[in-house]
């Protein structure tokens, strides 16, 4: 079998484009490969300059103003078919040496290396060598027919030679497909099969062979006619051969001539859309697809059989007919043509199906099977005990991974919910039989994901990736670590330190594996205030401002700070160091080491500091990381960056809070901090962050009692407080207000002494007195007193009485 094979196929000129001389380096390789295969098509009235009619043509309805020749070049060369008389357009008809002159200074070497590489291609009509780039010495020497140079040039001048070149060759090719048509008519030419050589020639099959010799000469005529570009040429003989091979029951090449008259037809039509001629097209193929399997039953007692042309007409019509519309059809004929490769001998053919047909799904758009069938294609290559074989199927397994939602978030920006769930309408229904659905999906759907990445896994280690290789047992681990057996995690964990041994040191991979981090809090900061923006237009900008919460300071804003589910803002002031809770899961059987962890800031204005952590098996982990931020600014944290099993990784919050959503639901294999005994989940937005320039910090302290002092009802005394500038601003303006029940008890508070103070330097302090006399207890707080025994109630009640000291502070104006 042949890949890429089509209906206008038949008309393609197969031409050999060889390397020759001495090794020429792939990017000028590659670059005179392109430049040759820009012309593939060759317009016949650009011939007439390069063609000369020495007899009366064969071909009486050439198109010349119309048609064209179609050139097929396959670089490097191919192996010669055994079914070149079949198939006129299996042979190669002409041979193309390509050279560059810097690497090949004798050109007598290079002519002869051309001969040599042409002489295995006996059914070529025309030879070309084209020398690139040759020095001066080269050009200055005797003009060489067999040679055929390029000298140095702009891109435009190379191309317009080039072209003349193919031309040239075009032509060339033209007036031997004339001379042997004019030779084959005249002569009666015997053409022969694999399966005639088989045959034992006794009288009978030489009489049968005579009456057969005509009908199978009219149809390689035919097979050169549409090669030259004239399609009605060729269709009148290809009927003549249909005729012929009907009345003498050679049904292999009656199959053959109908072939060949169906790429007549659309070659005569190319570009035009007919229900009509679709609908001769599938006739006559399904005619053709039957023909070959009367050809195949025939001749099942051969050692060669012909069932491969069966295959390659069932792919032709399908890539004839690929279009949505027709999905039914073409999935039935691809599905036929896969059973049929049970009947191929040679495992390559079976490759060359299952690559067509997997392409053609994938056109289709039928992914799940064209993923099915390029597993096919990867575990035909995995039989081959070779690194080439195993990259390859690694490759094309990586294709798959789409398909079956395991792709690497490296090729893909992956949604973890829909890497868990196969995305079947059942999945969006699991209110009525949840555990129904999670059964389907752990014994079927993450069975098949789970063997599409050991299958990635295998072939990356024989193909000596270990990028991959870590990549793969990662996705592995994270994504059905329910499903593996205590030793299988081993295993993988095995792998992963295998595979990073291989790896340089600080070596990224974008798919993250263990642990599992998810955002936990954002903890408190005592020695930080509100932050209150100032109105420069408003004299007393402090006005209206109180304590947001019991606490001295919250990160929160008050709406929202309670349910979690409304934005969050937040401001981080620049050299201040902050910190954010993550908690860790090690849902494993293994001891896992995180050689560093910290926040990841895409933004580039935050320094995080990483810190180490050993996660025992089945245990989870709260974690406190901290950073400072550098620069004013919108702070960006998606996630941590995690140093583990020797690879760099990045975990984002919002794939982890997806997981555990889907574990709610029930669409999920489990969720890892449930199995490692932490509470259940609450999912906590992550606020959105801005840094501030550096502010002014006050600290308070009451002087002497720690901070504590107990008064009797009436009594009068004096409470000394110091305020200390604890940051890196200058406190330029203050203002002390009082709030909550009780105010009048707060008799005198020195104003003037800590006005006078300021401004307060960093570093500074200041001590001023506030006089209080202790309140009247109501009756109503006693009470309340007498009726909570616990001491917490009582200290609660009393706070609800207490009045409020409030200090705001700023630095410079602006």
């Amino acid at each position: 079998m042949e890949p890429g094979l089509s209906i206008e196929s038949g008309s393609a000129i197969r031409v050999a484009v060889l390397p020759v001389g001495g090794t020429i380096p792939p990017p000028r390789l590659r670059e005179y490969a392109a430049l040759v295969a820009r012309h593939a098509r060759v317009d016949l009235a650009s011939l007439r300059t390069y063609y000369s009619e020495h007899q009366k043509s064969p071909f009486a309805h050439q198109p010349w103003e119309t048609g064209c020749l179609r050139l097929k070049f396959v670089l490097g060369g191919c192996v010669p078919s055994p079914w070149e008389d079949f198939q006129s357009s299996r042979k190669v008809l002409a041979v193309i040496g390509i050279c560059h002159l810097p690497s090949s200074p004798d050109l007598d070497r290079v002519a002869a290396d051309f001969v040599d590489a042409a002489r295995t291609y006996p059914s070529a009509l025309a030879r070309r060598c084209f020398a690139f780039c040759p020095r001066d010495a080269q050009m200055a020497g005797k003009k060489r027919d067999d040679i055929i140079m390029f000298p140095p040039s702009d891109q435009q001048s190379v191309e317009l030679h080039m072209l003349t070149m193919i031309q040239d060759l075009a032509a060339s090719l033209l007036m031997e497909f004339e001379k042997w048509v004019l030779r084959a008519e005249s002569t009666g030419t015997i053409l022969k099969t694999p399966l005639d050589s088989q045959s034992s020639l006794g009288s009978e099959e030489v009489i049968k062979a005579k009456k057969r010799r005509l009908g199978r000469a009219q149809k390689i005529i035919g097979d050169y006619c549409l090669l030259a570009g004239s399609p009605m040429d060729a269709n009148a003989h290809y009927t003549t051969a249909i005729e012929l091979a009907r009345l003498t029951g050679d049904v292999f090449w009656h199959a053959g001539a109908l072939e060949g008259s169906v790429c007549a037809l659309v070659a005569d039509r190319m570009g035009q859309s007919d229900p009509v001629l679709e609908d001769e097209v599938k006739y006559r193929y399904y005619t053709i697809i039957q023909l070959y399997r009367r050809a195949t039953l025939q001749d099942n007692a051969q050692r060669v059989s012909p069932v491969s042309f069966e295959l390659e007409a069932a792919l032709k019509l399908a890539r004839y007919l690929c279009r949505q519309e027709l999905a039914k059809e073409v999935s039935d004929l691809l599905m036929g043509a896969a059973d049929g490769a049970k009947a191929l001998i040679d495992a390559s053919d079976r490759l060359i199906l299952y690559i067509e047909i997997a392409r053609l799904f994938g056109t289709l758009g039928y992914k799940r099977k064209a993923a099915f069938f390029s597993r096919q294609v990867a575990q035909l290559y995995l039989q081959q005990d070779n690194a080439y074989a195993a990259m390859s199927a690694m490759q094309v397994l990586t294709m798959t991974t789409n398909a079956y939602h395991v792709q690497s978030r490296k090729t893909s920006k992956i949604n973890h919910d829909s890497s868990k769930e196969p995305r079947a309408s059942s999945s969006d229904s699991g209110k009525v039989h949840p555990q129904a659905i999670v059964s389907l999906f752990e014994s079927q759907w993450s069975t098949l994901q789970m063997v599409v990445l050991r299958e990635i896994l295998m072939s990356s280690i024989r193909a000596a990736d270990p990028l991959s290789s870590w990549s793969a047992a990662a996705r592995l681990l994270r994504s059905f670590y329910p499903l593996i057996t205590p030793a299988g995690q081993s295993g993988l964990a095995s792998s992963l330190a295998n595979s990073a041994d291989k790896l340089p040191t600080g070596t990224r991979c974008a798919d993250p594996c263990l642990p599992f981090i998810r955002l936990h809090s954002f903890p408190l900061h005592p020695s930080q205030r509100d932050i209150v923006k100032r109105n420069p237009g408003k004299k007393e900008w402090w006005t209206g401002a109180g304590p947001s919460g019991p606490f001295i300071y919250t990160p929160f804003s008050k709406a929202g700070a309670s349910s979690g589910t409304s934005k969050q803002e937040v401001s981080w002031i620049v050299g201040e160091p902050v910190q954010v809770m993550v908690e860790l899961a090690n849902p494993c059987s293994f001891d896992l080491v995180i050689e560093s962890i910290y926040l990841s800031v895409h933004s580039g204005n935050f320094d995080a500091f990483p810190v180490s952590v050993s996660l025992p098996p089945n245990t989870s982990k709260l974690v406190l990381l901290s950073g400072i931020p550098t620069q004013v600014g919108p702070i960006s944290i998606p996630g941590c960056i995690v140093h583990c099993f020797g690879v760099i990784t990045e975990h984002l919050f919002k794939e982890v809070d997806c997981l555990l959503l889907g574990a709610a639901q029930g669409l999920v294999l489990s969720d890892p901090f449930r199995c490692c005994g932490s509470s259940k989940f609450k999912s906590v937005n992550f606020p959105s962050i801005s840094v501030v320039p550096p502010l002014p910090l006050l600290v308070a302290n009451v002087v002497g009692g720690d901070g504590s002092i107990l008064l009797y009802e009436g009594e009068i005394r004096d409470v000394l407080i110091t305020l200390t500038n604890a940051g890196t601003v200058p406190v330029e303006e203050a203002n002390i207000a009082l709030s909550g029940k009780n105010q009048d008890s707060v008799i005198s508070i020195a104003h003037s002494t800590w006005k006078s103070a300021l401004p307060i330097k960093p570093g500074g302090e200041v001590t001023f007195a506030v006089t209080l006399r202790a309140w009247h207890l109501s009756s109503a707080d006693l009470e309340a007193d007498g009726s909570r025994s616990p001491a917490s109630s009582r200290r609660i009640a009393r706070e609800g009485i207490n009045p409020f000291l409030n200090i705001h502070y700023a630095g410079r104006s602006c």
